[in-house]
């Protein structure tokens, strides 16, 4: 594993006992970021770009720098950042809560995610509001490294302590990271407590549901929740109905794929690459590609 001397990483386990000191946090405003560094073409670049900034009396704004974080954690220059981030730590350089979330995204990138929560002491010690996208990224950061048990109990204690109020983009997070697993029910278990808060709903969380239905051989629930949202007002996209077609390809329902696939172009829902492997796929296999022709 790649040393990183740069920021002491010194959780004991996964989740750090000093989370529950953010309960009353509010959420952080949105911020609004100007652009320094849309000419930075490579490393080079980046690094003589924050060398003058930092050279620069008075400093340029904390938007310019995090704009220049960004764009390095963009380029994949993981320790870079690590690098210049200690730097602004140790100089004074104003820090504000979106570039500690550019910190714990690059850690969660380099698969550092223990990293990425000791950067939740310096919003405690700097009296930094965080907001969702913060624990966000950490959930995604555990789920990406098959920390599974670990996202799940990170979520529920964001829940039951009302550290943060889970959004749309968290719950899709959790879901997905379930679905992959192959933790259907717990995925659609979900889905349920989601339904019953504030949280939106969109197709992009139902069709996430959908597709582990499928994968999962439970076509008949995946149709049921098709309707469903349908029933919500929630419009199906190309994703929802390449998901059912590609779960009845599998059980040779024929005719009901026939229909999902007109029913979705009469929609202008066009079917995409994917939809068309899985529909040649599943016919060549079955000897039916005449279907196709139809």
């Amino acid at each position: 594993m790649t040393k990183i001397p740069l920021l002491r990483c010194s959780c004991n386990g996964i989740i750090p006992s000093f989370i529950s000191c953010f309960a009353n946090s509010h959420s952080a405003s949105a911020i609004a970021i100007r652009y320094y560094s849309d000419n930075v073409k490579c490393l080079d670049d980046a690094l003589c770009r924050f060398r003058r900034m930092f050279s620069t009396q008075p400093l340029p704004s904390v938007f310019d720098f995090s704009k220049l974080l960004k764009t390095m954690v963009n380029m994949k220059h993981y320790s870079s950042v690590v690098s210049l981030f200690q730097q602004m730590l140790k100089s004074g350089i104003p820090i504000d809560g979106f570039i500690l979330s550019i910190a714990i995204n690059n850690y969660c990138l380099m698969h550092r995610f223990d990293c990425g929560f000791s950067v939740l002491a310096i919003y405690l010690k700097k009296g930094i509001p965080f907001n969702v996208v913060t624990f966000s990224t950490l959930v995604r950061g555990l789920f990406a490294d098959n920390k599974i048990k670990d996202a799940v109990n990170l979520f529920k204690k964001l829940v039951r302590e009302d550290i943060c109020e889970p959004n749309e983009v968290m719950y899709s997070i959790v879901m997905n990271g379930l679905s992959k697993m192959g933790h259907t029910k717990k995925t659609l278990d979900l889905l349920r407590v989601m339904e019953q808060g504030s949280t939106k709903h969109n197709a992009y969380i139902y069709n996430i549901v959908i597709d582990a239905l499928c994968k999962d051989r439970m076509i008949d629930d995946a149709i049921s929740l098709f309707e469903e949202m349908k029933q919500k007002g929630i419009p199906p996209d190309v994703v929802t109905y390449s998901s059912l077609i590609d779960g009845l390809c599998k059980f040779g329902q024929w005719e009901e794929v026939r229909t999902l696939f007109f029913e979705m172009v009469n929609l202008n829902i066009y079917p995409d690459v994917r939809t068309f492997n899985i529909l040649i796929d599943g016919l060549c296999k079955k000897g039916k590609l005449k279907m196709l022709r139809r």
